[in-house]
C-alpha cells in the first residue's frame, strides 16, 4: 500500500528547498553582486584627490587585476540600480556585460550596465563590489583608504554562512519553520497512520530494520521520479522566467537543500517508527496510537502555526505602509527632479583655492543666469544682528521656474531679471520691508547698491527647500508664508566667490545632475568640483530597500498561511479516520454534522482563543514598551500589532472554512463507502 503521507512530506520538501534555493538566489542578485567581494565607502568628506572617480576606479582595477563595480540606485525608479563597471585587462567576462547586459537572475530588479568613465563628477561613498584575485579586495580597499575614507569589506557577500542565516533565522527564517512543521506532521502522520502495518510485521518477527527495508523498497521509486518531476519543471520554469541566468548557482544550492531536506524526513520517520514499535501490539492492531499521537501532534503544529501566520501576515501590512511611506517620500523628492548637491575638493593649496572660488562661483552665476541651479538659502538676521520673526527665503531665477509664487492679484511670478531683486512679503507678513531691505544691503560689498523691487504675495503659499534643511544637511523640509527674495544673478548682491561659499554649504544646487556633468568646465570637474550629489538619493535607497523587504515578507506570509491551510486538510483526515466508528455510529443514529463533530469544532474555538489571546497580551506590550521607550522603531512596532487583530479573524475565518469543507467532504465519503480507509 503506498504511503501517500511521505510521499506528500516528500514533495513539500523537494517544493520548498526549490522554493529556498530560488528565493535565496534571487535576494542575492538583488541585493548585491553574486560571486564578488564588497566594499562600502564611508566618511564625513568628499574627495578624489584631483583625479575624478572614474580615474580611481580604473585605477584600481588596473592595479589589483580584477573587476570593480559601483552600484547605485535608481532616483526614479526603486526596482533599478546601475552597474558602473571598470575592468583590468584579462577580465572579459564582465566587460562583456557592457555589449550584452547583466545576466540577472531576478525579474524585480533592473540592471543597467555603464563603463567607469560615466563616474566622472560621482560621489565616491558608496558600495562597490570586485571580482578577481584574492588578493584584490585588499589592493582595492587600499586606494580608498589612502583619500581618508573609511572602509568595510566582506570577502563573499553570498558566503555558506550567510546563506544558512538567511534559510533559517534571516529572511526566509519564518518560512522554513512553518515548512518544518508541515514536513514534521506530514511525515509523522504517514507513519502512524501505519500503525496496523507495523503491528502485524512485529507479529510475524519483523524489526525495525526490516521495516525500514520495505518501506524504502516501496517508496524510493516514487521519492525519485516526484524529486525528478518536480526539479525539471522548476527547471523548465527557469528557463522561461530568465533564460537560465545564473542556472549553476540555483541548482548547486537546490541540489544541498534537498539533500538537507531528504535527511531530515528521513530522521523523522526513523524517531516516528521507534515511538510505533515502542505501542502496545495489541493497541497498535485497533489503530488507537496512531490517532491519539497525530491529533495532539497536529496541534501542537497547528497552534504556532496560526500564531506565526498572523504575525507574518500583519507584519506583511506594517512592512506595506512602511513601503508606502518610503514611496511617498521618494515621490515628494521627485519635485527635486535629479537636483544635485556641489561637492568641491578641499586638497588644494590656499592660492589654488581662492583662484577656483572666483571662477567657479563666476561659472555658476552664467549658469544661474541660464536657469540650471537652484538657490533656496534662509535669510536668518537683520542689519542689526537680530533674527527676523519669520523665515525670509532668498531664491533665483531657477528657483522661480520650478516653483512661482503668487502675488496679491493672482499673478504668477515664475522668473526675476538678472540685474535686480525683488523682495516678495505675504499679506499678513509682519516682517517690514525696510529690515528684509537693509540686510540685503548690509551683504553688498563696496558702494554699489542693487535695484530692488517690492511685491505683495498672497498669504498661505508653501516654498519647498530642496531638501536642504536650515543647518544645511539633507532633509526633506519647506517654508509656508515665507518672505521671497529672488536675487538676479548680476544683481550684485552675492559676489562670484560668495556663491561659490553658498554652492558648498548646500543652498544653491545643480537643478540636472547629468546634464551639470557635461557642462561643467573640464578645468573643475573631478579636480575642483568633486562630485554631484542627487538629494534624493538617499529616499531612493530606503524606497528600494523596503520594497525588497516587503516582497520577502509577503513571500513569507504566504508560505505560511498555506502551510497552516494544509495543517487543516490534514486535521479534517486525521479527525475523520480516527473517529469513523463513531461517525457512522452518529451518522446512523440521525445526528446533526455540527452534534457529530463538537470536540472538533469545541478545540477549533480553544485555538482562536489563544490566538487572540496573544495577539491582546502581545500588542498590549508592545504599546507598553512603545511608551516608556517612545524610540524610532515604536511606530513600525505598533502598526504591526494594529492589524494583528483583523488578521487574526481574517485567517481564523478562511481556516475553519476550510477544515469545514474537508471534514464534510472525508465524512461524506467515508459514509457512502462504509470505509475508514476512503475517509
Amino acid at each position: 500500500m503506498k504511503n501517500t503521507g511521505l510521499r506528500l512530506a516528500v514533495a513539500v520538501a523537494v517544493l520548498y528547498a526549490l522554493f529556498v534555493s530560488f528565493m535565496v538566489t534571487k535576494i542575492a542578485d538583488e541585493s548585491t553582486l553574486p560571486g564578488s567581494s564588497q566594499i562600502t565607502v564611508s566618511g564625513d568628506e568628499i574627495t578624489t584627490a584631483g583625479e575624478g572617480l572614474n580615474a580611481i576606479i580604473q585605477g584600481a582595477a588596473d592595479s589589483s587585476g580584477a573587476t570593480v563595480v559601483r552600484e547605485i540606485r535608481d532616483l526614479h525608479d526603486a526596482s533599478a540600480r546601475h552597474f558602473y563597471i571598470a575592468t583590468s585587462p584579462g577580465r572579459q567576462s564582465e566587460s562583456n556585460w557592457l555589449e550584452d547586459g547583466y545576466p540577472g537572475f531576478s525579474h524585480n530588479v533592473s540592471t543597467f550596465v555603464h563603463p567607469a568613465t560615466d563616474l566622472e563628477g560621482v560621489d565616491p561613498r558608496g558600495k562597490y563590489y570586485v571580482i578577481g584575485p584574492n588578493d584584490a579586495l585588499d589592493s582595492v580597499s587600499q586606494v580608498f583608504q589612502n583619500l581618508n575614507y573609511s572602509i568595510e569589506t566582506s570577502k563573499s557577500v553570498v558566503s555558506t554562512r550567510a546563506v544558512v542565516s538567511t534559510i533559517l533565522v534571516g529572511a526566509l527564517g519564518s518560512a522554513t519553520f512553518v515548512a518544518l512543521l508541515l514536513v514534521t506532521l506530514l511525515t509523522g502522520f504517514s507513519v502512524l497512520t501505519r500503525v496496523k502495518n507495523y503491528a502485524i510485521l512485529r507479529l510475524h518477527g519483523g524489526t525495525i530494520p526490516v521495516a525500514l527495508k520495505r518501506d524504502l523498497r516501496q517508496e524510493l521509486p516514487a521519492t525519485i521520479r516526484t524529486s525528478l518531476s518536480l526539479t525539471f519543471l522548476s527547471l523548465v520554469a527557469l528557463f522561461f522566467y530568465n533564460g537560465w541566468n545564473q542556472l549553476g548557482r540555483y541548482f548547486s544550492l537546490a541540489l544541498i537543500v534537498i539533500a538537507v531536506a531528504f535527511v531530515v524526513i528521513g530522521c523523522l520517520y526513523v524517531a516516528t517508527l521507534y515511538v510505533s514499535f515502542d505501542s502496545k501490539i495489541l493497541e497498535a492492531i485497533k489503530g488507537r496510537l496512531g490517532f491519539r499521537v497525530a491529533v495532539p501532534a497536529t496541534y501542537l503544529i497547528r497552534i504556532p502555526s496560526l500564531i506565526l501566520a498572523v504575525s507574518l501576515i500583519a507584519s506583511t501590512f506594517a512592512a506595506a505602509m512602511s513601503a508606502h511611506q518610503a514611496k511617498q517620500s521618494l515621490d515628494a523628492m521627485a519635485q527635486t527632479g535629479s537636483a544635485a548637491r556641489i561637492v568641491f575638493e578641499g586638497h588644494v593649496s590656499p592660492e589654488e583655492m581662492d583662484k577656483l572660488a572666483y571662477a567657479s562661483g563666476k561659472w555658476l552665476k552664467d549658469q544661474d543666469n541660464a536657469g540650471n541651479t537652484i538657490m533656496a538659502e534662509p535669510l536668518l538676521e537683520k542689519s542689526d544682528g537680530t533674527e527676523f520673526s519669520e523665515d525670509v527665503l532668498m531664491v533665483n531665477r531657477g528657483y522661480l521656474q520650478r516653483n512661482p509664487v503668487i502675488d496679491s492679484e493672482g499673478n504668477s511670478i515664475n522668473d526675476v531679471p538678472e540685474n535686480r531683486i525683488t523682495v516678495m512679503l505675504p499679506e499678513q507678513a509682519t516682517t517690514s520691508m525696510e529690515d528684509v531691505t537693509n540686510s540685503l544691503l548690509a551683504n553688498v560689498r563696496g558702494n554699489y547698491s542693487p535695484r530692488i523691487n517690492h511685491v505683495q504675495l498672497r498669504d498661505h503659499q508653501t516654498h519647498p527647500l530642496y531638501g536642504i534643511s536650515e543647518d544645511g544637511r539633507n532633509g526633506n523640509s519647506s517654508q509656508e508664508n515665507a518672505v521671497i527674495v529672488a536675487v538676479g544673478s548680476n544683481s550684485g548682491l552675492i559676489s562670484d566667490d560668495d556663491y561659490m561659499a553658498s554652492a558648498s554649504q548646500g543652498w544653491v544646487l545643480m537643478a540636472d545632475a547629468e546634464e551639470a556633468l557635461t557642462e561643467t568646465p573640464k578645468e573643475f570637474l573631478g579636480t575642483w568640483i568633486a562630485a554631484y550629489i542627487p538629494i534624493g538619493q538617499i529616499a531612493a535607497n530606503e524606497s528600494a530597500d523596503r520594497l525588497e523587504a516587503l516582497r520577502l515578507q509577503i513571500t513569507s506570509a504566504l508560505v505560511a498561511l498555506l502551510v497552516l491551510l494544509a495543517t487543516a486538510v490534514g486535521l479534517a483526515q486525521i479527525h475523520v479516520r480516527g473517529n469513523s466508528q463513531s461517525i457512522l455510529v452518529r451518522f446512523l443514529h440521525g445526528w446533526g454534522f455540527f452534534s457529530t463533530h463538537r470536540w472538533l469544532f469545541k478545540g477549533e474555538a480553544i485555538v482562536l482563543a489563544i490566538a487572540i489571546g496573544w495577539a491582546v497580551v502581545t500588542g498590549i506590550w508592545a504599546a507598553v514598551q512603545a511608551s516608556i521607550s517612545n524610540g524610532p522603531s515604536s511606530s513600525v512596532d505598533l502598526s504591526i500589532y494594529q492589524w494583528q487583530p483583523i488578521v487574526v479573524l481574517v485567517v481564523a475565518v478562511i481556516n475553519l472554512l476550510l477544515l469545514l469543507f474537508m471534514v464534510r467532504r472525508r465524512t461524506n465519503a467515508m459514509i457512502r463507502t462504509h470505509s475508514e480507509e476512503t475517509a
